[in-house]
C-alpha cells in the first residue's frame, strides 16, 4: 500500500474518531441521581419542581469565597471540594440590607451560580446567562421569579449568578487602588460577572450548553450590568449576544480618583465609608478587612443616598481605567463596545415603582424637585411635563424618572449599535400584569420579568419573590401566550443572534433611521418612535454633565 494511501486511511480513521467524539460530546444526559464534574469537583442537582424533565443545579461555586484578604479583591479560583457537592438548593445570597430578600441566608461567601438544563441534549444548546437587578445593592440569582425551567424547556441552558453587591462589590479606596497592579479598585461585582462567564466557558458543555453561543441578559441594574460588561475588555469572547432590559446605569461614569460629570470620585466615597468604620491611616485597609460584614454594611449605610439625587453613597461600577477603561457613554458613542447582536427595551411606566417614596403631589413639589436635582435642565423639564393638576404632577414625576433613568439609556444603547456591525432590536413592554402592582402602577418596572422567565404562577400554587415582586397573579391565557412569545424571541436570539422565527410576529431590526421597535402586550406588533422626546432630555443632561 502506498504511503499516500496509508496516510489517507489514517486521516480518514482519525476523522471518524473525531466525528464519534463530537457526537458523544453532543449527547448529554443529566439525572438528579448522577453527579457531574465541574471546576472544583462533582455536583449533583435535582429535578425542577416546575418540570421534571429539567434538572436544576444550584449553589455551584464559580470563585473562591471573597472573604478575609479576598474582600475587595478580584475573584480568585474556585476552592476544590471532596466528594459530591449537593447542588439541589441555592447557595447563600450576597450581603445586603434587610428587607431586600426576606429570610434568605446571607453571607460574604456568596459567589454561586445556578444552571437549568434538560435531562437529555442531542445538540449543544444556546446559553442564557442572567445578571439580576436590584440597584447594585440587593437581589440574588436564586429567587423564584428567575427560575430557569421554562426557558430550558424552550431550548436554552439557563445560568443565573450572584455577584458582590453594594459596599462589598463596588467600594473603591486609594489603598485598594495602590494594592492593585492596575491601579484600580471598585469594580469587584463586575469582575464577578466576568468570572461567572469564564466558568460558563469552561463548564457549560457538561450541561449540554454551547460555549460559543452565550447571551448575557439582565434587567434594571442587571440591564446596566449588561451595558457595562459590553465595554469590559476582559469579557471579550465570553459572550456572543446581549439583552438589556430596562437598563439602569446611574453612576457608571463616575471616575475613580477625581470628580467629574457631577460625581465625586469613587475613592472619595470609599474614604467616607472607611472613616465611618474608624479605618484611617496606613493600616486602614487591614482594619477594613478585619471588620465584620455587618460593621462594613452599617458604615456604608451611614450616608445612604437616593439614586435620584446622586448624593450620598451610590453603588455602581466606576471608570477605573482597567475594567471600565473610559467614560462608558463615550465608548458607546464611538463604537468601542463589544460587537455582538443586541436586544434592549423598556416597560410602559418605569417610573411608577421608583417614585412610590417621593412626596410629589402638586406642581410646586415637582418644580422644587426639578430645580434641586436638575438645575441645569430645569427650564426644559418644567416646560416639558404637565403638572396642571395633582394627578398630572404624579404622572409627571413618574414620566421624568422613566425618561431620565430608563428611556435615555435604552435608546442610547440601541442607537450606539449603528456604529458597529452587529444588529440591534428594540422592544416596548406595555402589558399591564394582573397583579396588585399592575393594578396600581401599570406596566411598571420589572413587570416583564415573569413573562421572560415563564415563572407566572396562578394563586393556587403560591410563591413569593423579593421586594414586592411576585410570581403570583390572576394570569389568563393572554398572559401565558405573551410569555410564550417573549421566551420564543429570547431563546431564538440566543440561538441565532436574531429574535425572528417563522411562528412569531415579525420583529423589525432597529436603526436610528427607521426607529422601529416591537410592542409587547396582549397584541404583539411593530411600532416606532418610542420615548424620543424623553430620551432627548436625557441626552441633553448627559451632554451638559460632560461640558
Amino acid at each position: 500500500m502506498s504511503t499516500t494511501r496509508t496516510g489517507l486511511l489514517i486521516c480518514a480513521g482519525a476523522l471518524g474518531v473525531l466525528a464519534a467524539v463530537g457526537a458523544a460530546r453532543a449527547q448529554v444526559v443529566l439525572s438528579p441521581d448522577t453527579a457531574v464534574a465541574v471546576t472544583g469537583g462533582e455536583v449533583r442537582g435535582a429535578a425542577s419542581e416546575r418540570n421534571a424533565d429539567i434538572v436544576a443545579f444550584q449553589g455551584i461555586p464559580f470563585a473562591a469565597p471573597p472573604v478575609g484578604d479576598l474582600r475587595w479583591a478580584p475573584p480568585a479560583p474556585v476552592v476544590p471540594w471532596n466528594g459530591v457537592r449537593d447542588a439541589s438548593r441555592p447557595g447563600a445570597t450576597c450581603v445586603q440590607n434587610a428587607g431586600m430578600l426576606g429570610d434568605e441566608a446571607q453571607s460574604e461567601d456568596c459567589l454561586f451560580l445556578n444552571v437549568w438544563a434538560p435531562r437529555e441534549t442531542t445538540e449543544p444548546r444556546p446559553v442564557l446567562y442572567w445578571i439580576h437587578g436590584g440597584g447594585y445593592t440587593g437581589g440574588s440569582g436564586s429567587t423564584d421569579i428567575y427560575d430557569g425551567t421554562a426557558l430550558a424547556v424552550d431550548g436554552a441552558v439557563v445560568v443565573t449568578i450572584n455577584y458582590r453587591l453594594n459596599v462589598f462589590g463596588f467600594l473603591a479606596h486609594p489603598a485598594l487602588s495602590a494594592e492593585s497592579p492596575h491601579g484600580a479598585s471598585g469594580n469587584y461585582g463586575v469582575m464577578d460577572m466576568v468570572a461567572g462567564l469564564e466558568w460558563v466557558r469552561d463548564n457549560i458543555a457538561t450541561f449540554g450548553g454551547d460555549p460559543d453561543r452565550v447571551t448575557i441578559f439582565g434587567e434594571s441594574a442587571g440591564g446596566g450590568a449588561v451595558m457595562s460588561v459590553m465595554v469590559v475588555p476582559q469579557a471579550a469572547g465570553l459572550f456572543h449576544g446581549a439583552i438589556a432590559q430596562s437598563n439602569w446605569i446611574n453612576g457608571w461614569d463616575r471616575p475613580l480618583d477625581e470628580p467629574a460629570r457631577g460625581w465625586e470620585a469613587a475613592e472619595t466615597q470609599g474614604l467616607r465609608v472607611a472613616e465611618a468604620l474608624g479605618a484611617t491611616g496606613g493600616d486602614a485597609l487591614a482594619a477594613m478587612r478585619a471588620a465584620s460584614a455587618a460593621e462594613v454594611l452599617e458604615a456604608s449605610n451611614a450616608d445612604t443616598g437616593s439614586p435620584f439625587t446622586g448624593r450620598g453613597n451610590v453603588w455602581a461600577p466606576n471608570v477605573d481605567g482597567w475594567i471600565i477603561p473610559d467614560d462608558p457613554l463615550a465608548m458607546y458613542r464611538t463604537g468601542r463596545q463589544h460587537d455582538v447582536p443586541l436586544i434592549t427595551g423598556l416597560n410602559g411606566n418605569e417610573g411608577s415603582l421608583m417614585t412610590l417614596g417621593m412626596d410629589i403631589a402638586d406642581a410646586e413639589a415637582f418644580a422644587a424637585h426639578v430645580r434641586d436635582v436638575y438645575p441645569d435642565l430645569a427650564p426644559e423639564l418644567l416646560a416639558h411635563y404637565d403638572t396642571s393638576s395633582p394627578e398630572a404632577a404624579k404622572a409627571a414625576i413618574d414620566k421624568l424618572i422613566h425618561d431620565l433613568y430608563f428611556a435615555g439609556p435604552v435608546r442610547a444603547h440601541a442607537e450606539a449599535h449603528a456604529g458597529v456591525s452587529s444588529s440591534a432590536w428594540l422592544y416596548h413592554f406595555t402589558h399591564v400584569p394582573p397583579t396588585p402592582w399592575g393594578e396600581s402602577l401599570g406596566s411598571h418596572h420589572a413587570a416583564e420579568l415573569v413573562y421572560v422567565f415563564g415563572s407566572l404562577t396562578r394563586p393556587e400554587r403560591g410563591s413569593e419573590a423579593p421586594a414586592g415582586l411576585t410570581t403570583l397573579g390572576a394570569y389568563t391565557d393572554t398572559d401565558m401566550r405573551l410569555s410564550e412569545t417573549m421566551r420564543g424571541y429570547w431563546v431564538q436570539f440566543a440561538a441565532t443572534g436574531d429574535p425572528n422565527r417563522a411562528d412569531l410576529p415579525a420583529w423589525p431590526m432597529f436603526t436610528p433611521e427607521n426607529d422601529e421597535h416591537l410592542e409587547l402586550s396582549s397584541v404583539v406588533a411593530p411600532g416606532s418612535g418610542v420615548d424620543v422626546a424623553g430620551a432627548a432630555l436625557w441626552e441633553a443632561r448627559e451632554d451638559r454633565r460632560r461640558d
